[in-house]
């Protein structure tokens, strides 16, 4: 017998051992037949089956000892796992009992407090011998820096010093409020020409050979 059963929710109607069912096939895709082993419960006794005494069988008694002892057995073997079972939920109702779990936790926490000092302290250790290293090698490393700044100290000194010297040596050149007329009878004797040429020797070639001489007088120191 066969009963459909309409998944998109179109309705099926069962009349006895015949189906009738509304079908599209546009939903013929979500149709679902299913095969019934049986007669559906809600279908009443045949009418040639209503008044029929079915027989009682007769199982020989050697049959019927062996599979009486066969069912004890099954039900002494299912007895035993179902005590076993509730003795293991049992235990394990005692493990996750409030007091037992708060105890567990409370030594679990000591315990892990100790493993904590444990770390810490060898952290410590550990952590003293790096600061003491660090220590050394920033004292040598500013112990350098201040022996590169005198050094860069000392040069600067020098070179204010050659500096200072060299000015000092150029002193008399200056001209001042003294010998300012003098430094102008020399700019008018001796005339100097700026436009003038240089070739790939340092020879000066300008338009008059007195500007060129006294051009080249000047210019070569």
């Amino acid at each position: 017998m066969l009963r459909t059963k309409q998944i998109s929710g179109i309705c099926s109607l069962t009349l006895g051992n015949f189906v009738k069912c509304e079908r599209f096939e546009l939903n013929i895709i979500y149709t679902q037949c299913i095969r019934w082993k049986r007669k559906p419960i809600w279908l009443p006794t045949a009418k040639s089956k209503v008044f029929r005494v079915p027989q009682r069988p007769k199982v020989p008694t050697e049959e019927y000892i062996e599979l009486k002892r066969l069912n004890n057995n099954y039900r002494t073997a299912m007895k035993s796992l179902m005590q076993h079972f509730e003795n293991e939920f049992k235990k394990s109702q005692v493990q996750f009992d409030e007091i037992t779990v708060n105890k567990v936790a409370d030594e679990d926490f000591i315990q892990s407090n100790l493993i904590n000092d444990k770390w810490n302290m060898q952290i410590a250790k550990i952590r003293e011998v790096r600061l003491a290293k660090e220590k050394e090698e920033r004292k040598e490393t500013i112990l350098k820096k201040l022996l590169e700044k005198e050094e860069r100290d000392k040069q600067r000194e020098q070179k204010i010093e050659e500096h200072v010297k060299k000015l000092k040596e150029e002193v008399p050149t200056f001209i001042t409020a003294a010998n300012i007329d003098k430094a102008i009878e020399e700019a008018l004797i001796n005339i100097v020409n700026h436009e003038y040429a240089i070739d790939l020797k340092g020879n000066i070639y300008t338009d008059s050979k007195e500007t060129s001489v006294n051009s080249n007088n000047i210019v070569s120191p």
